[in-house]
């Protein structure tokens, strides 16, 4: 399995947009197709793909302050969950990222992810506070 960064509107980030809405929006009867994602054309597209090319797991990386990225709309395909694919991908984007010049990531984690990202190191460092209808914590690393 190989991670790979790939551009915005790209066959891949088409894979990306499917996988997101099948595991992220769907279940709570919110759709992609609603949003407005031309801002997504800014960031940072990370996929890991299958030796036969499928895409297995996504993430986003958004630039914000200097130094600084959020993390954001993590999603493993179905099939796939359970078998460290999500801390694969994790471990192989900060490196990437902190080649760019990243020093501190941050993201907005479900309460039923807090976990996984703690074991990779992320603190929380807010209050509850609830997203697309869900809790989340927000969770910080330095790099």
């Amino acid at each position: 399995m190989r991670t790979t960064q790939f551009p915005f509107a790209s066959p891949a980030y088409r894979a990306a947009w499917q996988l997101r809405e099948q595991v992220l929006r769907r279940p709570l009867g919110l759709s992609l197709a609603n949003e407005d994602l031309s801002a997504e054309s800014a960031h940072l597209h990370f996929g890991l793909f299958a030796p036969d090319g499928d895409l297995l797991a996504c993430l986003i990386a958004t630039p914000l302050a200097a130094g600084t990225f959020r993390l954001r709309q993590m999603a493993v395909h179905p099939q796939h969950q359970r078998q460290g694919l999500g801390r694969q991908l994790i471990q192989d984007v900060e490196p990437a990222l902190a080649a760019l010049g990243c020093t501190k990531l941050v993201l907005h984690a479900r309460l039923t992810a807090v976990g996984f990202y703690s074991k990779l190191g992320y603190e929380v460092t807010g209050p509850q506070f609830t997203e697309v209808g869900l809790p989340h914590l927000k969770m910080e690393k330095s790099l």
